[in-house]
């Protein structure tokens, strides 16, 4: 080694040890860490305690304290004082449920705390299962409205306090806590179809009730459809803020979010359900949302926590606020029927211009041929024909602009074997060529983008459209979720544990479609850098196979069904409509016409000359030095 090698050495060692130096702990560090650690640990075996004690004290609030067990009674007397004041006596009662029924919903309140334990929809059922769907879990949700009371100097739940039922009707249900002081809190509830209107009133509470409210929802939601994993990619919270457009968690994902703006609706999404809330007055800025995807927990699909301020109309001893619930399917009408701005977003059709053609072109066309055709299988046939009928005049120009190009293929080969070396002369030499025979190699292009936004909105459609779950179509069992012809008995990464018959067709049907407009386009040189067609050609079909083996199947459906329709389309074009000799007397008819070049295409062209001037100086210099 020479000398530079044993100091770049050395340096680099020194480097190594001042770096460790640097980073390791002092000693007081250590000692710091150790007492945080042991803190950490009896912090924890004190929470845990004290949720033992609290478990215990909750118990309690539960049970009518016998008439004999004196010592019982006063012990929790004094317990219940120190704790809710003035509202000591309306913590105790015995836990019950009670429920209103709609034609779509039926929902389920709870005794503590008066508030909605529990929402069924009639109208749908889980995958494969008798049972209705839920949209949540009973033993894990809580909902309740935290408030201040003056008397305790501290923060108090109405989940702490027991709640009868005062009067109750057919689609109504007034619950009421009282207390021996003479205070009253009151929800009255009523159930239209998916519409839950629920009033709550503090009366009596004069100053001992504070201004902070906060309404606090946790909720765990359940597997409903086929495959847990599709379910959880789109489940989220929703929400809208005043004077800003409809926002969300990122989907599928474990997120959290302080919101800066009022809110006026929140919505804990599933992928066809949703249960939505909104205060008469909005939520207050300040709300706290989170969602959690346990990934360990097949039972859950998603994890929600929200805790909304809000506030109180107070007239004399009166504070009340107005909630409304929606508790239903992610279905448009009923949705749009809210009133609620942009509620009707919390279906995903898309951004921008693919949503609007979801809502106003697609969605009514399905809506129109359900009303003729029972099968959805057979709609999302008749869809994909209309769509390839409509843009047939694209797919012609599209044709038409790739037969002009191949009738010019040997002209424009000329062209680079003359100019190999020269790529300026080749450039203007072909531009040339296209002026004068009229054509434009970018016609194809247009139409081709044209279409964007009907694929991509068919990609947001299907997957979103609530009429597709649990319609069967062939083999498939459930068009708004994965088909599978064969189970595996393992999993293979990024692809799952079934084959899907319609990705797979649908892949087929995607390279065949790919080599045959691949035949139909002229043969392009390989340019250095850029990635080989041929290759691309045969990997796009087998990524396919992994993207949308789990998406659902009414979507390959229709991808499946647009290829053949597009192979058909091509094959007539080209059989039928097309006369190469034709295109070519055109173009010799053009190439004759004398064409007056714009302005514009004269200084373009005097730049090309001056830069090709300037590359040929420049490498007749290189060449004089060699």
């Amino acid at each position: 080694m020479d000398k530079n090698q044993i100091i770049g050495i050395v340096l680099m060692v020194l480097l190594y040890i001042g770096y460790i130096w640097y980073t390791t702990p002092t000693e007081e560090d250590r000692l710091a860490a150790i007492a945080a650690q042991e803190q950490a640990i009896e912090q924890a075996r004190l929470d845990s305690v004290a949720e033992v004690e609290e478990a215990e004290f909750q118990a309690q609030l539960r049970e009518q304290p016998a008439a004999s067990d004196t010592d019982s009674t006063e012990t929790l007397d004094a317990s219940l004082v120190r704790r809710f004041g003035g509202l000591a006596s309306a913590a105790l009662g015995e836990d019950q449920t009670y429920s209103l029924a709609s034609d779509g919903v039926t929902a389920t309140f709870s005794s503590r705390g008066g508030l909605l334990s529990g929402a069924e929809l009639t109208g749908y059922k889980r995958y494969q299962s008798e049972e209705l769907v839920r949209l949540w879990k009973e033993e894990n949700h809580a909902m309740t409205v935290a408030f201040e009371f003056n008397e305790v100097a501290g923060e108090l739940n109405l989940s702490d306090f027991h709640f009868e039922a005062e009067a109750q009707r057919e689609n109504s249900i007034a619950l009421v806590s009282r207390s021996t002081e003479g205070q009253t809190i009151r929800w009255e509830h009523e159930l239209n179809g998916y519409t839950l209107t629920s009033n709550l009133s503090f009366e009596g509470f004069n100053s001992s009730l504070g201004d902070e409210f906060v309404f606090t929802w946790q909720a765990e939601g359940m597997p409903n459809e086929k495959g847990i994993d599709w379910e959880r990619q789109h489940s989220s919270i929703y929400y809208k803020e005043v004077g800003l457009g409809r926002d969300y968690l990122t989907d599928g994902q474990s997120k959290d979010l302080i919101t800066e703006e009022p809110l006026e609706w929140l919505a804990f999404k599933q992928n066809f359900f949703s249960a939505i809330v909104r205060n008469e007055g909005n939520f207050l800025p300040g709300a706290s949302l989170k969602t959690v995807v346990p990934e360990e927990d097949s039972t859950v699909t998603m994890a929600y926590a929200a805790a909304l301020p809000f506030e109180v109309q107070r007239v004399g001893t009166v504070a009340a606020s107005t909630f409304e619930f929606y508790l239903g399917p992610n279905e448009q009408n009923a949705l749009e029927s809210l009133g609620w701005e942009e509620a009707d977003r919390i279906i995903d059709y898309g951004w921008w211009i693919f949503g609007w053609v979801n809502r106003n072109v697609i969605l009514p066309l399905y809506n129109l041929l359900a009303t003729r055709f029972a099968s959805v299988g057979i709609i999302v046939l008749i869809i994909t024909l209309i769509i390839k009928l409509a843009l047939s005049p694209v797919t012609w120009k599209n044709f038409m602009s790739s037969a002009k190009m191949r009738v010019l293929r040997p002209e424009i080969d000329a062209i680079n074997a003359k100019h190999e070396d020269d790529p300026m002369a080749r450039q203007q030499e072909t531009m040339a060529l296209y002026r004068k025979t009229g054509v434009n190699p970018l016609a194809g292009c247009l139409p081709a983008l044209l279409q964007m936004p009907i694929l991509y909105a068919m990609f947001r459609f299907f997957p979103s459209n609530i009429d597709m779950r649990g319609q069967s179509f062939l083999w498939a069992d459930d068009l708004g979720a994965y088909d599978s012809v064969l189970d595996l008995p393992f999993s293979i990464p990024f692809y799952g544990a079934h084959v899907s018959g319609f990705t797979f067709l649908m892949a087929v049907s995607t390279f065949f479609y790919m080599r045959l407009t691949m035949a139909n386009q002229p043969p392009q040189p390989q340019q250095p850098g850029m990635p080989n067609m041929k290759v691309i050609q045969q990997m796009f079909p087998f990524m396919m196979l992994f993207f949308f083996n789990k998406f659902a199947s009414g979507l390959s459906l229709y991808y499946l069904a647009a290829n053949v329709v597009s192979m058909g389309q091509m094959l007539i074009i080209k059989q039928f409509l097309i006369d190469e000799d034709k295109i070519r007397e055109r173009i010799e008819e053009n190439k004759a016409k004398p064409r007056k070049k714009s302005s514009f295409q004269e200084r373009l062209e005097q730049m090309q000359k001056e830069q090709a001037a300037k590359t040929k100086e420049i490498k007749a210099k290189k060449k004089k030095r060699k």
